[in-house]
């Protein structure tokens, strides 16, 4: 019998080497780096540095949480060079997740949201999401490197949370409307290529826990409840990433920009 969207458990699965590879994501820090010095440079505005900084210290905050809560279980990451590989400590790991996660993505929303409706950069950012694409093509590698739950009741209500935040903040200033929707358009946009194409090779994935039965345990009172699991449908799919792209990196990340702007 099929569930309700929030019926059953939804996991997000993460194939390949794009969570414990650094190398990637020491090469999307220095291009957040080189944008943050350019908007210096050329506007200066110190806007792009703050919300890097932010972002990044509040994402590395809660990759370390998702890590010791178990919600996310992540694999160790490496340095490549050749055919050698060096284990990162895993603080250095979580600091360079959360750049990645956080720093990047609001750095890139908040840069070229600015510059919207300038033609050199709208060429200048589909050059960068066709780069981001062909290096998710050259990789082979597609063993499972993560899991979490998209919706369990915490973050569900963290994410609920940060959008009541959010519409506060829009209501109280109003004059900083625009810039917030143009930074969650140039997010939803580049993050959206990103996600389709992963999943279109296979490097991300939607697996479905679906409750079977409740059981009670005669000598405890306690209930367990069973799951049976299976590969999410099309429209399942769509639904969870399409959740993920705007509800836990759009509006999720334009609290960045309230925290650390406004």
């Amino acid at each position: 019998m099929q569930q309700f969207l929030f019926d059953n458990q939804y996991y997000m699965i993460r194939n390949g080497d794009f969570a414990t590879n650094a190398n990637t994501k020491i090469i999307y820090g220095l291009v957040s780096t080189g944008l943050c010095i350019d908007d210096y440079m050329n506007r200066n505005s110190s806007d792009c540095i703050v919300v890097l900084m932010g972002s990044t210290a509040v994402w590395s905050f809660v990759e370390l949480m998702l890590h010791l809560s178990k919600t996310r279980n992540i694999k160790p990451m490496f340095i490549m060079y050749g055919n050698n590989k060096i284990q990162l400590p895993q603080s250095v790991g979580i600091i360079l997740q959360g750049f990645q996660e956080g720093g990047f993505i609001t750095t890139l929303g908040l840069y070229y949201g600015d510059r919207l409706y300038e033609p050199y950069y709208q060429i200048q950012l589909h050059m960068l999401i066709m780069l981001v694409v062909s290096n998710i093509y050259i990789k082979t590698n597609k063993v499972r490197s993560s899991k979490r739950q998209i919706n369990s009741t915490g973050t569900l209500a963290c994410i609920g949370g940060i959008t009541v935040y959010n519409m506060y903040m829009c209501y109280t200033y109003p004059e900083h409307i625009e810039r917030q929707m143009s930074m969650f358009v140039v997010m939803v946009y580049i993050c959206s290529y990103w996600t389709f194409f992963t999943w279109y090779h296979g490097f991300r994935m939607i697996e479905v826990y679906e409750p079977q039965m409740i059981e009670e345990n005669d000598n405890t009172d306690e209930t367990i409840q069973h799951y049976t699991s299976y590969s999410a449908n099309n429209w399942e799919t769509f639904c969870v990433l399409a959740y993920d792209v705007i509800f836990e990196i759009g509006i999720a990340y334009v609290f960045f920009y309230n925290m650390c702007l406004v």
